[in-house]
């Protein structure tokens, strides 16, 4: 059979259509000559490199991250492992902190197994961290930086870290809690900044996806690790992504005024021993959520209750609205008593050095629940241990 020519008569469609296809043609020698070896026109070669679904919503991305370029992948750990990778070499040493994302700690927890040095450092005390890595600085090829944290919401002054570092360390932060409507680590010395785009940035809990946003450099680099292990997204999921990132100003903006109102809630609450949220003077990283962030701090509080265990999970079981799940920044509010839930694998003992209590709660807001109508749900949950203390 002939081969055909494709129809162009419709690359005027305001939407980019779904490219689900493999391969790319071209008309002839000259064209491919152009393309592949002199980068004067664009034309994709193959589909484990190019796709103008990725192409398109990875300069979207870049553009929110104010980065020089961006990546996608297809969820936020392959995006985190592929930058470990792509900048690994034999007896690297790679540093990180103990409160982060568990998932993310057991890879660095693992990487000893490939000849890597691990190096994790506590970031709860903000002057603490600065010490630390002062001590270490000169033997680190990349510092990873979770900011804000999963769950207590940590930070780290990276502006006053990128100076501290050799000019050759890799500072790497995954900003999944913040987004980057809220903060923009890039714009303070950051060579990379990871997403989970399954969060806020997709928005629907439809799509696992990851990207990678910095310096092109870096970016390349990762990229030809991408080219090589073909670590990459579906063409649809990233359709999905480009399609929902419409609305994710609104959404965040949204999400940020309610996470602060039911903050405020349950601060004032008698049962609630203490509440994990940025827009609160209580939080010990407070004063530089003030120099980082820009327009608020999201949708997802941590707090602990004066309750048992059992209290707080039997508390849980009657909220009427979130979703017993693991999640956030989607339509839908999710809920998890984190030591049973998350932290279940772990001892008492690890739990307790990671400050995961047996009351310790994280709840993301929904963007579809009006925030008072959580807040009611909560308040009568609780109501009853209120009642039962006073008897």
């Amino acid at each position: 059979m002939a081969r055909v020519r494709k129809p162009e008569s419709y690359t005027n469609s305001i939407i980019t259509p779904i490219y689900q296809n493999t391969a790319y043609y071209y008309d002839d020698h000259k064209t491919y000559v152009k393309a592949l070896h002199e980068g004067s026109i664009t034309k994709g070669r193959y589909g484990r490199y190019h796709n103008p679904n990725w192409e398109e919503v990875e300069g979207r991305l870049a553009q929110l991250d104010e980065a020089e370029d961006c990546l996608l992948f297809p969820s936020g750990m392959s995006a985190i492992y592929s930058t470990l990778m792509a900048f690994a070499k034999s007896q690297s040493c790679f540093a990180t902190t103990c409160y982060l994302y568990k998932n993310t700690r057991r890879v660095f927890e693992n990487l000893d197994k490939l000849g890597f040095k691990t190096l994790i450092l506590d970031n709860s005390d903000l002057s603490e961290l600065m010490i630390s890595l002062d001590q270490v600085s000169q033997d680190i090829n990349l510092l990873f930086l979770e900011i804000p944290s999963n769950p207590h919401l940590y930070l780290a002054d990276i502006e006053k870290i990128k100076k501290l570092l050799e000019p050759d360390t890799l500072l790497v932060v995954d900003s999944t809690f913040a987004s980057p409507y809220n903060f923009k680590p890039c714009l303070w010395g950051a060579d990379v900044v990871i997403h989970s785009c399954t969060k806020y940035l997709n928005g629907h809990a439809d799509v696992v996806l990851g990207s990678v946003a910095g310096k092109k450099e870096a970016i390349d680099k990762i990229r030809n690790f991408r080219n090589i292990n073909g670590v990459i997204p579906s063409p649809r999921d990233v359709f999905t992504l480009g399609q929902h990132l419409k609305t994710f100003n609104l959404r965040m903006e949204s999400l940020n005024a309610s996470g602060q109102k039911l903050t405020e809630f349950l601060n004032s609450h008698p049962l609630v021993s203490k509440v994990y949220y940025l827009g609160l003077d209580s939080h010990p990283h407070r004063e530089l959520s003030k120099k980082y962030f820009t327009n608020g701090y999201g949708g997802v509080v941590t707090f602990e209750l004066k309750l048992s265990k059992r209290e707080t999970s039997e508390l849980i079981d009657n909220l009427k609205i979130p979703y017993i799940a693991s999640n956030f920044g989607s339509a839908e509010t999710y809920i998890e008593q984190l030591a049973p839930f998350t932290y279940y694998y772990l001892s008492e003992e690890d739990r307790k050095s990671l400050n995961i209590t047996d009351s310790l709660i994280r709840l993301s807001i929904g963007f579809n629940d009006p925030v008072d109508s959580i807040i009611d749900d909560i308040d009568c949950s609780l109501a009853r241990y209120i009642a039962t203390e006073v008897h």
